[in-house]
C-alpha cells in the first residue's frame, strides 16, 4: 500500500470502499474536528482529511501562510497516493473551501475527481474585497471574526494558554486567506461543483455561494441549511446525507445550471 503523506490522514479505513472524499478544514481548524466523519459515510466512502502544518499531529512543522505552498503539498500528496480507495470529491469547509477549489485546479488533468464541495464560502472575487493586508491581524481582528462566525465559545480565550495555542493559528490562517488573490483567466473546473451554506451566516451571502456557479463547465448544485457558519455542526447529518446523494448521482448529466436548493 502506498504511504499515505502527513498532510493527510484517513480516521477509518474503508477497505472495502468505492469513493474517496478528501476534507479541507476550516481557518484554525485540524483534522480532528472532522474526524467522526470517517464512520458517518458507511463502508462505501473513505473519508481522507487535510492535515495543515502547525497544528494537532503537526504541531511541530512551521506555519505555511502561502496558500501556492500548502496547496502544491496537498495535491501532491494526493497524486502520491493515486486514486486511493476509488474515485475522488474534495469538500472544503470556509478556508477550506478556498483550498479545496485551488487543489481542484492544481488536479486538473492529473487526477480524476468526481466533485468539488464547497461550503460556508464566497466564490472567488465574490462579496467585497480588501486589499492585501501587509502584516497578520490583530487578536482583536481575529476575536471579532470568531463572534460573527459563531460557533467558538469566546470565553476560552479569556485564558492565557489557550490564546497562546490558538490565536498563532488562526492568525497564520487569515493571512493566507487576506493575502489570496485568485488569479484572472483560468480555465474552469469541469467536474460538478456543489456548494453549501447556513442560511442565517451573515458573512457569506447568497448571492456569491451563487458564484461558485461561475467556475465549472458541469453542473452546479446549492444547498441553504439551517444554522450560521458552522451550520455543519447541528446538521451533520443533513450536510452527510447531501453528500453522499451527489456522489451516488455523479457523473451527473445535462448543461450547467444554478439553482437554489432548500
Amino acid at each position: 500500500m502506498t504511504a499515505i503523506p502527513n498532510c493527510l490522514m484517513i480516521p477509518c479505513p474503508r477497505p472495502t470502499a468505492t469513493r474517496r472524499l478528501v476534507v479541507f478544514p476550516h481557518a484554525g481548524g485540524g483534522a480532528n474536528f472532522y474526524r467522526a466523519w470517517g464512520e458517518r459515510f458507511g463502508p462505501d466512502v473513505e473519508v481522507w482529511i487535510v492535515q495543515y502544518p502547525g497544528r494537532e499531529s503537526r504541531m511541530a512543522e512551521p506555519f505555511v501562510s502561502d496558500l501556492d505552498e500548502l496547496v502544491g503539498e496537498i495535491s501532491a500528496g494526493l497524486r502520491a497516493t493515486g486514486n486511493g480507495p476509488g474515485n475522488t470529491a474534495l469538500f472544503g469547509h470556509s478556508m477550506g473551501a478556498t483550498i479545496a477549489y485551488e487543489t481542484a485546479l492544481a488536479l486538473a488533468g492529473g487526477l480524476p475527481l468526481d466533485a468539488l464541495f464547497v461550503s460556508a464560502r464566497r466564490a472567488p472575487g465574490s462579496g467585497p474585497v480588501s486589499e492585501a493586508r501587509a502584516r497578520p491581524r490583530t487578536d482583536e481582528e481575529i476575536l471579532a471574526v470568531l463572534r460573527q462566525h459563531g460557533g467558538t465559545p469566546m470565553e476560552i480565550f479569556d485564558q492565557p494558554l489557550a490564546r497562546e495555542l490558538f490565536l498563532p493559528v488562526l492568525r497564520n490562517d487569515y493571512l493566507l486567506l487576506d493575502s489570496y488573490r485568485p488569479e484572472v483567466g483560468r480555465p474552469l473546473l469541469d467536474i460538478p461543483i456543489i456548494a453549501l451554506s447556513g442560511r442565517q451566516d451573515s458573512s457569506v451571502e447568497a448571492e456569491s455561494v451563487m458564484g461558485w456557479g461561475r467556475f465549472t463547465t458541469a453542473e452546479f448544485h446549492s444547498h441553504a441549511l439551517d444554522g450560521g457558519h458552522f451550520y455543519l455542526v447541528p446538521q451533520v447529518d443533513r450536510v452527510v446525507e447531501l453528500v453522499r446523494a451527489h456522489l451516488r448521482d455523479y457523473p451527473l448529466v445535462g448543461k450547467a445550471s444554478m439553482r437554489w436548493n432548500a
